[in-house]
């Protein structure tokens, strides 16, 4: 009798073991496509409100920002994506109600406006991805996904930098 009780206990534990791991597995990967979606829609809109920018904004350096969002962005766009699909990830492929109503805002300020609302906007985006990536750089699980933040996250600190100098003109 004895033995059937260390025998079902050992199995409990067996069990609870194996539980565990994949309660844990599944929460990393959680975070992971967290992080994919998150990413994926801050850059889909800082491409977005980018363009909005070049067609209808005044000051030059805003613009020119605006021109290098498309590209660095668009690069890492690709790279994400690339990485999220390497780690079974899927990403959305349109943005959120949020950033859909930013950009319909933007859409709807005239072009005086524009640089105003575009600028301090982006301080924000910048802001909210330095973070995200660099959270997930040091704490993500294991990947690709990982792996690519942390190669992403400098260019996203440089741009940061960079908004800030245009908005404390």
């Amino acid at each position: 009798m004895e033995t059937s009780i260390k025998i079902v206990l050992a199995s409990l534990v067996a069990c609870l073991a194996a539980f565990s791991a994949t309660a844990a597995d599944n929460a990393a990967k959680q975070h992971a496509t967290d992080l994919g979606a998150r990413a994926a829609m801050s850059n889909m809109f800082e491409i977005e409100a980018a363009k909005i920018e070049i067609a209808s904004g005044k000051a030059n350096d805003a613009k020119q920002f605006a021109h290098d969002m498309i590209r660095d962005h668009g690069k890492a766009g690709s790279v994400l994506s690339d990485a999220a699909q390497k780690d079974g990830i899927e990403l959305p492929a349109a943005l959120d109600v949020g950033f859909t109503s930013k950009l319909a805002a933007f859409r709807r300020s005239s072009a005086a406006n524009l640089d105003q609302a575009y600028l301090p906007t982006q301080v924000t985006a910048h802001e909210q991805a330095v973070n995200l990536f660099e959270s997930h750089s040091k704490q993500g699980s294991d990947g690709k996904l990982k792996r690519t933040a942390a190669k992403i996250l400098p260019g996203l600190r440089m741009h940061l930098t960079r908004i800030r100098g245009l908005t404390s003109k």
